[in-house]
């Protein structure tokens, strides 16, 4: 008869990114990770050998769970589309959400990664980076000024208004999307016409 693992990597990367989201990267330890999870310490290094490669699996989860669901929408028509997948996915992933909003880029995991983790890090940011390189040449935007206001309407401004709501662990009003539209609607005309 098969053993069965009780406990798995991902219950200890969730567990990362739950703490993380709750408190901050500098409350996730491998100890309160344990405790969170019901699991023996040794089960937690069995798997990890350490906090930073934890945090950095725990990063990849995000932020690959943020490209499939928002990110592969930047390539759309209609540019409301990737705006309102981002709504979807802070309301439906919370967690996840707050994790990824604490920090603009990967966060310091504060020791040294070996170099497969740090390719699979730098390869996963490559993959986001090209699903606005996409869509920015979808349009046929061109310079450092289509790429900020582009990055302003898909990014920057959804993030700003859903924030503070995030950050207080408070549900995401419906109201927001009207007003998301509205500053959404205006900058593309404001894009759109001819200077």
């Amino acid at each position: 008869m098969v053993r069965l693992a009780k406990y798995n990597a991902h219950t200890f990367i969730d567990g990362a990114i739950g703490i993380a989201a709750a408190c901050g990267i500098g409350s996730v330890s491998m100890s309160a990770i344990a405790i969170r999870a019901g699991a023996p310490i040794g089960s937690v290094y069995h798997r990890f050998d350490s906090r930073s490669t934890l945090l950095a699996h725990a990063w990849l989860t995000v932020k690959a769970d943020f490209r499939e669901q928002v990110a592969r929408h930047w390539d759309e028509d209609d540019t409301w589309i990737p705006v309102a997948a981002l709504l979807d996915w802070c309301r439906s992933n919370p967690v996840y959400a707050r994790f990824l909003l604490q920090y603009e880029d990967c966060p310091d995991l504060g020791a040294p990664l070996t170099p497969e983790l740090s390719e699979l890090l730098e390869a996963e940011q490559a993959r986001l980076d090209a699903c606005f390189e996409r869509c920015l040449q979808r349009r046929g935007a061109a310079g450092d000024d289509a790429a900020h206001t582009l990055r302003f309407m898909l990014i920057d401004a959804p993030i700003a208004i859903v924030k503070p709501y995030l950050a207080q662990n408070k549900a995401i009003p419906a109201t927001l999307d009207a007003i998301l539209r509205a500053s959404h609607d205006a900058v593309g005309a404001l894009a759109a016409t001819p200077h």
